[in-house]
């Protein structure tokens, strides 16, 4: 028989005060996930914790891991991978605001001395992706629905100051305009091929695994939904009660009775590994 709990997956008990987050929640999505969890006995979906040394740094999960310590829990279910282990990769979301009016960026980019540029989507594309080092530098803001035109935004230099203007950038639509996530994989053309509505689109600066954990270090926190990890036997749909995340005891013992909870779900034939790409319509 195959131990999938020592090959596979790595599912702890961690007290939520020692896990380290490296970007912010969504004010939206938090809401919607707050009363789902709270109006449930148990949480079905374990967070996603990237270890680097001994911190435990968030890598999915903020809006539920806010919401279980918002209702009162100590603990939390988590996935434990090791964070630098190459199948664990760092991509970005695209965000694809809902009309939303361009000149508002451009605004933003006048008061905050942000140098701008118009441009075919192409050729910014290519001034973009000149360099790795290049892309941590620029925002490319691309109308979909017009005639292939984009402003390429430059960012200044270092950490930090990226850090604060992609903030101040977000909160422009953050809780004020619809928009989805989308993977940086799906190509421009198609987005405009495809999409159903008006819209801009937004492609973030690349960032380093080094940078999530700075981030994770610091209080310079990337906005909500740009990283984006690709993992491997990601686990989902454990159902452990959320009252005895509420207790903060006797770790030892719940971590006993949650190893012993999936070998039984193991032994029984209730666990199912899936290779397969997998489309997802929420609730």
């Amino acid at each position: 028989m195959i131990n999938y709990t020592e090959r596979f997956f790595d599912l702890k008990l961690i007290p939520i005060s020692k896990i380290k987050l490296h970007e912010t929640t969504e004010t939206k999505r938090l809401r919607n996930i707050f009363d789902r969890i709270a109006g449930s006995r148990f949480l079905n979906n374990p967070v996603i914790i990237g270890k680097v040394k001994d911190d435990f740094i968030l890598i999915d999960g903020a809006n539920r891991l806010s919401t279980l310590q918002d209702i009162g829990c100590k603990l939390t279910v988590a996935q434990v991978i090791e964070y630098y282990n190459n199948k664990i990769k760092l991509r970005n979301w695209n965000h694809l605001i809902y009309d939303f009016d361009i000149g508002l960026i451009t605004k933003f980019c006048e008061e905050n001395k942000l140098k701008s540029r118009n441009y075919n989507y192409y050729y910014a594309e290519r001034l973009r992706n000149k360099s790795k080092i290049s892309q941590k530098h620029y925002i490319v803001a691309s109308v979909i629905n017009s005639d292939n035109s984009a402003l390429l935004i430059s960012l200044p230099k270092g950490f930090k100051k990226i850090i604060n203007v992609l903030n101040k950038f977000t909160k422009l639509y953050f809780g004020k305009y619809r928009f989805d996530r989308t993977e940086e994989e799906i190509k421009y053309s198609e987005m405009r091929k495809y999409s159903r509505k008006k819209g801009i689109l937004i492609e973030f600066p690349k960032f380093s695994k080094s940078d999530v954990v700075k981030a994770a270090q610091s209080k310079y926190k990337i906005p909500a939904g740009i990283t984006r990890h690709i993992l491997v036997n990601r686990v989902l749909h454990i159902k452990y009660e959320i009252e005895k995340l509420k207790d903060g005891n006797n770790i030892e013992k719940k971590s006993k009775d949650l190893h012993r909870y999936l070998i039984n779900k193991i032994d029984t034939d209730k666990v199912r590994q899936y290779r397969e790409s997998v489309i997802v319509f929420d609730e």
